[in-house]
């Protein structure tokens, strides 16, 4: 929670899985480091994982507590992920996210994946979607089969009649990955510009691009300056806000003049990346002055950052920041910061992996 009380949402969250036993593709040995080396990038000295931490079947229960004691994230969406082209459990497991939003249920909400190429993708949406917790759906854009990637774009015959199947369902969000590819799949396969025609078609669907800003700024920012039913989702570029900071502002800017401050949500990407130096870069962010001249970007405000850190994720989710608030009171984790207030907390970085850490026995 902010010094404002104002809720931090986190709009993507993990349980990856980098061990080699997880492995079914060669390039998944790719996608793992290329996962860490961008870490290793974009985040800032002190909050980059040891391989050690890094390379291991993540666990709800590390994820909760790197969320909840290792940063001010109050609440988050939990993302599984379909590869299972590449890892034998998709990379991001369906079952570790309902096993985390079991576990958190005030805190949690959940985006399952489903594969389009699947023959009952249709019904699995539906499934999915009458599932409490379940509060969107999610795609990913290229797969891999037969030795080939293979595209997956939102108009291609393939994914077009799924999106009517969330249309119909019990969820409104859909979220897809448009972002820099990994292994050997094209570049063209991830920019976003099917998103504009599946906007257009579907007005009753909010289309979430994650990683919104890190690449193909311009394609995102006139989506979502279009259709007010594309939202921005910060994985991964909220984090260029500390070892990025011009990057970051020019996206941002971009954002903010184009479509304004309502559809651009704050997600931490954990447990690859940390979730805490993104919410203290963006709380102490400011638009650089010659930017503000030069493109005329709008000064980011107080109001803004509350928008970006939690308000309009609450609001995506249709959920009541007073209730959760009260939902959340004096629960497990509640207790833990209060109890950890006037020392360590937000507690040290990674040190719910450090064994025979506090944090581990904290249970």
């Amino acid at each position: 929670m902010l010094d404002s009380d104002s809720l931090v949402v986190d709009s993507v969250s993990h349980c990856f899985n980098h061990t080699p036993e997880n492995h079914k593709h060669p390039h998944a040995q790719v996608w793992d480091d290329e996962t860490y080396e961008m870490g290793a990038k974009i985040l800032p000295e002190g909050y980059v994982p040891s391989e050690e931490v890094f390379y291991r079947d993540h666990q709800p229960e590390e994820l909760a507590r790197l969320l909840f004691l290792e940063s001010q994230i109050d609440y988050s969406v939990y993302h599984s992920l379909p590869l299972d082209d590449y890892f034998h459990d998709g990379y991001v497991s369906r079952e570790k996210g309902f096993e985390f939003m079991e576990q958190n249920p005030e805190r949690v909400s959940m985006y399952v994946d489903v594969n389009p190429l699947e023959d009952d993708a249709g019904d699995q949406i539906e499934e999915f979607a009458a599932k409490d917790g379940v509060e969107g759906i999610k795609f990913y854009p290229a797969r891999y089969q037969n030795g080939n990637d293979l595209s997956l774009q939102l108009t291609e015959d393939a994914v077009w009649p799924l999106l009517q199947r969330v249309a119909d369902s019990e969820v409104d969000t859909l979220a897809i990955h448009k972002f820099i590819p990994f292994a050997t799949a094209p570049v063209r396969y991830f920019k976003p510009d099917d998103i504009e025609d599946a906007a257009n078609s579907f007005p009753d669907i909010n289309f979430e691009i994650i990683h919104a800003g890190f690449s193909f700024v311009e394609e995102t920012v006139l989506a979502m300056a279009s259709h007010d039913n594309v939202y921005a989702n910060l994985e991964n570029t909220a984090c260029l806000v500390n070892t990025r900071p011009r990057k970051f502002a020019k996206a941002l800017g971009e954002m903010l003049y184009w479509a304004g401050p309502d559809r651009i949500v704050y997600a931490s990407g954990a447990t690859a990346l940390h979730p805490q130096p993104p919410i203290e870069g963006i709380q102490n962010f400011k638009m650089p002055e010659d930017l503000i001249e030069d493109y005329d970007y709008p000064e980011v405000t107080q109001e803004m950052k509350e928008k970006i850190l939690g308000k309009n994720a609450l609001r995506l989710l249709d959920k009541d920041p007073e209730q959760i608030k009260k939902d959340i009171e004096g629960d497990k984790w509640d207790q833990l910061r209060q109890e950890r207030k006037e020392s360590d907390y937000p507690a040290e970085p990674w040190s719910t992996y450090e064994a025979g850490s506090a944090l581990a026995s904290d249970d």
